[in-house]
């Protein structure tokens, strides 16, 4: 079956990657690998590190409770991040780990695997959550989600062309509470899509004319 030569291809690369990156606390990628729809999120924190999923803490919260208001659960989706470890620094008052923002280095040094694991994964639309998976999907460092989320928009990656549906990072909401109906509004928009999806292209193509 194609989605059993899927799952060996991604354990490879999952493989490869941990022996690139050995020494840090890796979470990769879960979830349904043949859903049409993945989402991309930065990098996991200490709650996905000690679960082993991504998008488990407070963000993870989030993103469940906007999921629900579509009717998406976890098992019809693959969930990922762009650095499959997690960024840390030391908090010189406490002395404790801490979580630390993605550099463009990051980004850089991640980019090819996540674009391998899309390329496996072929969906048909990519949900990226926040600026640096948008930055690391499209190639483009000056790409802001303030100005594309919520938007239909295509990406390309190696040869092939991707839907990609930017939102705001659910961790966003938790800083501005204000985004929380803009995020709503973004979560109906990608509603619409993604059972289009479920029944032919035509359909899938008038939304798309429409959300442009």
């Amino acid at each position: 079956m194609i989605s059993n030569q899927v799952r060996l291809q991604l354990d490879e690369l999952n493989e490869q990657y941990h022996s690139t990156f050995e020494k840090e606390e890796i979470v990769f990628g879960d979830g349904c690998i043949t859903s049409p729809l993945v989402i991309v999120g930065e990098a996991p924190g200490k709650d996905e590190v000690a679960q082993g999923k991504p998008f488990v803490g407070s963000a993870g919260k989030n993103l469940q409770e906007f999921m629900n208001t579509i009717g998406l659960t976890r098992d019809a989706v693959y969930i990922t991040n762009t650095i499959k470890y997690r960024l840390g620094r030391i908090n010189e008052k406490t002395k404790r780990l801490i979580n630390r923002p993605a550099t463009k280095n990051d980004i850089i040094n991640n980019q090819p695997w996540l674009h391998k694991e899309i390329i496996l994964l072929c969906p048909k639309i990519i949900v990226t959550l926040g600026n640096v998976p948008l930055k690391a999907v499209t190639n483009d460092y000056n790409a802001s989600i303030g100005e594309m989320h919520g938007i239909l928009h295509t990406c390309r990656i190696s040869e092939a062309e991707y839907k990609l549906f930017p939102l705001y990072h659910p961790a966003s909401i938790i800083y501005n509470r204000a985004l929380k109906e803009v995020y709503n509004q973004d979560m109906l928009r990608l509603k619409e899509i993604f059972a289009a999806l479920e029944t032919d292209n035509q359909t899938v193509t008038k939304i798309w004319n429409k959300l442009q």
